[in-house]
């Protein structure tokens, strides 16, 4: 049976396969991977419906952009995806400030496999970042790496306010663009941490 002649192929051969639509393929990595990514969700959300509604999504964006995304790693993309699609549940949920700190503590990218991501996440960023515009790069820098409000921007640099908007703005859809959304929003989470 196909099924279980694919149990034996390597992530990367079930992606390229995929990638031709092979929905059999798909499976075995659903199947291969659900579990392991909800237990991972599960362990800081502790709670089964957000968790599975996590996986679930994340599972059926790897099948929606399987022509398009460049994957090197299938399971650091699907951890780092889903501990991504956490915190963006949490944020949204407005948690404690206890239990976000809590989770900071479990996602300290302390192994191996996780100061790999986040380094090839921080090269992504900085090279996406080096090709914006020069006024929109030194405006993101500000809000992102130095934290600063839009009014210290602003008055930093001697522009409007809304100025400051429209440039975030802009340099917000261009990294998307150049880096994906859950890469996007991965960088900015450890902009974010390490800045604290």
């Amino acid at each position: 049976m196909l099924v279980n002649r694919l149990k034996n192929f390597t992530d990367e051969e079930l992606l390229e396969l995929i990638r031709q639509e092979d929905r059999v393929a798909f499976e075995q990595i659903y199947n291969r991977y659900w579990s392991k990514l909800y237990i991972s969700a599960y362990k800081i959300l502790r709670d089964r419906q957000s968790s599975e509604d996590i996986v679930q999504e994340v599972l059926v964006q790897l099948w929606l952009k399987r022509s398009t995304q460049q994957i090197e790693s299938l399971n650091a993309y699907l951890y780092t995806a889903v501990r991504f699609q956490v915190f963006t549940t949490i944020r949204k949920n407005k948690v404690r400030e206890t239990l976000f700190a809590e989770i900071e503590e479990l996602v300290d990218f302390n192994s191996a496999e996780d100061n790999l991501v986040v380094l090839d996440i921080t090269h992504k960023l900085e090279k996406s970042i080096a090709d914006l515009p020069e006024k929109c790069r030194e405006i993101f820098s500000l809000s992102r790496k130095e934290q600063l409000s839009t009014k210290e921007i602003a008055a930093r640099l001697g522009i409007s306010p809304k100025t400051v908007e429209n440039q975030l703005t802009i340099a917000f859809r261009k990294l998307k663009v150049l880096m994906g959304d859950v890469l996007f929003g991965l960088a900015i989470i450890i902009i974010q941490f390490w800045k604290k």
